[in-house]
């Protein structure tokens, strides 16, 4: 049975909305740390009046009230929000920008609502509502994740490697759903992996789904290929070829490098490639590194022995 179109775009479009337009590598996460509404940064404030950037006197989008802004990026901002009816709680609305709302910037902010729309895994962060403000923009409104990214979720409860392991794989299992649904990521970190805590336990859920990529061939490892297009995606975290742009393109196994890169900051506390040297050239640079270099081995005694590990993933797994 075909999918129903959601938020009007029909899934076999996906692929192609998503190839439009660019992300900036600022990540438009959610988060603990959230800027008052009069903090905007000046730039936005010198371009548009409040009024204007919220589309009407007070800040209010439909039922949600603005109350502070989670974060932003290239083409959008994201604000918590205070859904009033039927239920009130609170949400992420996330807005295009003011003047960022060209033909290609609009189709890739309606995919990503599309992309997340088609997903739903406990572990994922859900959409519940989209629309347009009066000025015509976009929004659409997803879960409120009140969390830390993972490594210092982990880091600041001095949780055990068998319980981050835990936390590690629900994090495989929801990115394995969107894979089944035929969504790469593709920007895989530890800022878009927010663990909180519910019923006294910890729930990892990934965000932002801006760069992620859509499918329409069948999902298997050989044909899941996206069209070659622009570098995207945080240096730290990007796969061979990621940063390669390679014709062979990016496929399920772009998210499995990253999440790799992921478990081996959760297991070693530390990156495979200084950050800082990484970022210190352009992308050639960044291709050479990832791609030439192998990775600097953790010192002994920081993760456990090759054995010790797949026991403890075997035991996961049961």
């Amino acid at each position: 049975m075909d999918q129903e179109p959601i938020f009007g775009v029909d899934p076999k479009h996906l692929s192609r909305l998503l190839s439009l337009g660019t992300e900036t590598d600022i990540s438009e996460q959610q988060g603990e740390e959230a800027r008052p509404v009069d903090a905007q940064p000046s730039h936005i404030r010198s371009t548009a009046s409040v009024d204007a950037l919220f589309e009407w006197p007070g800040g209010q989008i439909g039922r949600y009230q603005l109350l502070s802004v989670l974060g932003e990026g290239g083409m959008g901002i994201v604000y918590l929000a205070e859904q009033r009816r039927p239920i009130k709680r609170q949400v992420a609305l996330k807005l295009i920008k003011p003047g960022m709302d060209s033909r290609r910037v609009i189709a890739r902010f309606e995919a990503e609502q599309q992309a997340l729309a088609l997903l739903d895994h406990p572990n994922i962060a859900h959409v519940y509502d989209a629309g347009t403000t009066e000025a015509g923009r976009p929004y659409f409104v997803m879960e409120y994740v009140k969390g830390a990214p993972i490594t210092e979720y982990c880091d600041r409860q001095k949780l055990e490697i068998e319980d981050r392991l835990g936390l590690f794989l629900n994090v495989c299992e929801a990115v394995q759903h969107a894979h089944q649904k035929g969504i790469i990521h593709r920007d895989i970190k530890p800022s878009n992996i927010l663990v909180s805590t519910k019923d006294n336990q910890a729930v990892p859920k990934i965000i932002d789904f801006g760069i992620a990529k859509a499918l329409t061939q069948p999902l298997t490892e050989r044909t899941l290929h996206t069209e070659q297009d622009q570098f995207m995606g945080t240096p730290e975290y990007m796969s061979p070829e990621q940063v390669e742009m390679s014709a062979r393109g990016v496929d399920t196994r772009t998210d499995i490098y990253s999440l790799g890169v992921v478990l081996y900051q959760l297991l070693a506390g530390v990156l495979p490639f200084d950050a800082e040297k990484l970022r210190e050239g352009g992308a050639e640079h960044i291709r050479r590194v990832i791609c030439e270099r192998e990775p600097k081995t953790p010192a002994p005694g920081c993760i456990p022995s090759p054995e010790k590990s797949q026991q403890d993933l075997r035991s996961f797994g049961r």
